[in-house]
């Protein structure tokens, strides 16, 4: 049997290829890179190229270490150029052909073998002849066919070259061609096919596959992921994917968990634009939905705009405790309290007092207007005290002190941070009562205590009227029926005042003894006075003189 001369193949190529390869994928060992087949002609009974010239190729079937027979072109014979086309394949998602091939070349008297040439041609309609176009590739083999061999032992020296680049294609299919211009040759198991960078998702992007070559291809975020700048990558040659530009970040609410975004569940959290996983949610908080980016205030609970998210919902503080007033004359007071049980959860707490006073009308209050002055201020206070002047000391007040934080202006229902206390009037005005007898008897002035209710003092004042003027009525009487029993005793008879000794006494010269019957004037007097207070009975006793003591001087006159 005659065997063409074997051809030496560009080796160089090959070496650059599978360097580059090898580097390649020592960059990524996560993805392996796929081969997507076009053609394979060891999976053809007959592949049926067109030759030129005409019949100086032949298509003959060969047992090549393969369980069956397989197609091998040959061509052998004159020493002219001759040539094989292909037929027509469509290129599917292929941007760069990629060949494994075996051949055999038949050694030359000189020793010298040329190139087997290779040819690629991108076109959209199939093409019947060989044009003039570059060489995408030259094979040469490295050992040589002897001129007589055994067919048995012709696979032993084959020439197999695994991933030759052909070039790429960017049009609906192509074909290829092989020419060769010495003895003889052998072509067999020539496959076609291109690779392809797989599905990958890394950095929160998604990258469908796409064939080796491509251009930089555009990915999308994976779900709960939203794009910061768009994600690009390129697929090298070698069906392994370049780094990925741009950046995916997970939104609000979702955390990074297997190159995916998972949602926080609720009563977690996790902020905008901030790194880490899910966060419990801080006091007084709670989410209503997964994937929160915030928590939200429970009822009575509010945080302020420039509140961090990892802070705690915070409310108004509780009410000032034991709330005092002080009286430090008629119209200062000194009010004290003590701070809140309850801070509502913030650090600070200010206070605010407001001053009411009781209308005219009486059941209402109004402000206490700018006479009354508060030190030293009545809003924004940090200490426990201040001192109220300007007030009415016969007036009734009424202090409402706020204890106050930076959530009170937030809420609207603050009654439970208000303590309050009613300061009735202390000073009740002096009433003066003067009653003069005609009996020499002196001036008394009866002051009532000082009451702290005006109606009481009122109904005092009437009593005491009354009960005055009541006694005057009875001393006047009693005068009157005095006056009348002296006068009846002079008109009955005349008497003549003798002095009883030297000095100042005088008597009658004829001892007149009063009947009887008549009764004794003071004892009389003392009887209608009884029951009258002590002092003005005895001040009765000392203008009254008794009966056995009184003698008849000398008639001085009629009358």
């Amino acid at each position: 049997m005659s065997i063409c001369n074997n051809a030496v193949c560009s080796v160089w190529t090959t070496l650059i290829l599978s360097w580059f390869w090898i580097q390649k994928a020592g960059c990524d060992t996560g993805y392996q890179a796929e081969e997507v087949e076009i053609f394979h002609s060891d999976n053809h009974e007959r592949l049926g190229w067109t030759s030129d010239p005409q019949s100086e190729w032949n298509e003959i079937q060969l047992r090549l270490g393969t369980e069956s027979p397989v197609p091998v072109l040959q061509a052998c014979g004159k020493r002219v150029t001759r040539t094989i086309l292909s037929q027509w394949m469509t290129r599917k998602k292929a941007h760069t052909l990629l060949m494994d091939i075996a051949f055999a070349q038949e050694d030359e008297p000189t020793g010298q073998l040329s190139p087997i040439q290779v040819y690629l041609f991108d076109t959209d309609i199939p093409i019947t002849k060989v044009q003039n176009s570059w060489t995408v590739l030259e094979l040469q083999t490295t050992k040589p066919l002897p001129g007589t061999v055994p067919l048995n032992q012709i696979s032993s020296y084959l020439n197999r070259r695994q991933a030759l680049m052909l070039g790429s294609v960017s049009h609906k299919g192509f074909q290829i061609a092989f020419s060769y211009s010495e003895n003889c040759v052998l072509l067999t198991s020539i496959r076609l096919y291109y690779r392809r960078c797989t599905d990958i998702v890394e950095h929160l992007a998604l990258f469908n596959w796409t064939g080796a070559g491509s251009k930089p291809l555009t990915g999308s975020c994976v779900k709960g992921a939203v794009e910061v700048s768009p994600p690009v990558r390129e697929c090298y040659l070698d069906g392994v994917w370049g780094p990925m530009h741009g950046l995916c970040t997970c939104k609000p609410g979702h955390q990074v968990m297997d190159d995916s975004c998972q949602a926080c569940k609720i009563g977690y959290y996790k902020p905008a634009n901030e790194s880490g996983g899910c966060q419990r949610c801080p006091s007084n908080t709670w989410t209503h939905e997964e994937g929160s980016e915030r928590c939200d205030c429970l009822q009575g609970f509010s945080r302020l705009p420039t509140d961090p998210n990892n802070l705690g919902c915070t409310k108004p503080p509780s009410a000032p405790v034991n709330l005092t007033a002080h009286h430090v004359n008629d119209s200062v007071l000194k009010v004290t309290w003590d701070p809140p049980h309850d801070w509502g959860g913030r650090q600070e707490v200010m206070y605010r007092i407001e001053c009411e006073r009781e209308a005219e009308t009486g059941g209402q209050w109004e402000a206490c207007g700018n006479n009354v002055v508060f030190l030293p201020d009545s809003s924004a206070l940090t200490s426990t005290s201040v001192s109220i002047m300007g007030l009415n000391p016969q007036q009734n007040y009424r202090l409402s002190l706020q204890a106050w934080n930076g959530i009170s202006s937030l809420q609207v229902e603050l009654h439970s941070s208000i303590a309050t206390v009613t300061i009735h009037r202390w000073k009740v005005p002096s009433v003066g009562i003067t009653v003069t007898l005609d009996l020499n008897i002196s001036k008394q002035a009866i002051t009532p205590a000082p009451q702290h209710q005006s109606s009481l003092s009122i109904w005092l004042t009437v009593i005491i009227l009354c009960v005055s003027l009541l006694l005057m009525a009875v001393i006047t009487f009693a005068v009157c029926m005095l006056r009348r029993n002296y006068s009846k005793l002079g008109s009955d008879q005349e008497v003549e005042l003798l002095p009883l000794n030297v000095e100042c006494s005088y008597r009658h010269p004829q001892l007149v003894e009063v009947a009887p019957q008549q009764p004794n004037m003071v004892e009389g007097v003392a009887e209608l006075l009884e029951g009258l207070s002590g002092n003005l009975l005895s001040s009765l006793k000392d203008v009254l003189v008794e009966r056995n003591s009184l003698t008849l001087g000398k008639e001085l006159g009629k009358g």
